[in-house]
């Protein structure tokens, strides 16, 4: 699982295999080793109890939770990826109302040899039904 963060938006993208272990566990997660004592986790957690995906910081843990239908659909289609706009408080320093949220399945990129397009949706690339 890759993350892609810029200005108020957080990004997500999945490999296949992630999606494997999502839907076994219902939580995928990767670390960002900076030194002793310095691990930036972020996972992506399927959740029964909500309506809609929220995403929280909290103790250098970043976490994705969303609805298990909208993950299941997401799955097991043909469905690129799943957004959000998610609302900030209004007390709010940063002068921002929302947090946008975009989790989508990974590609392969043009430069990455084809053994590694095996893990990502490279079938999906020309389809242009499933945004």
């Amino acid at each position: 699982m890759k993350i892609r963060c810029m200005h108020n938006s957080l990004r997500l993208r999945l490999q296949k295999s992630d999606l494997t272990i999502l839907q076994k566990t219902n939580n995928v997660s990767e670390n960002i080793i900076f030194g002793p004592n310095q691990v930036l986790t972020y996972q992506l957690q399927m959740a029964d109890s909500l309506d809609h995906p929220e995403a929280q910081y909290q103790q250098n843990t970043i976490t994705v939770r969303v609805p298990t239908p909208i993950v299941e659909t997401w799955v097991d289609t043909t469905q690129v990826s799943i957004k959000a706009h998610l609302p900030l408080s209004a007390n709010n320093t940063e002068g921002t109302n929302q947090l946008h949220l975009l989790i989508e399945k990974d590609f392969p990129c043009q430069h990455q040899e084809e053994s590694g397009f095996a893990d990502t949706f490279f079938e999906l690339v020309n389809d242009e039904d499933n945004e």
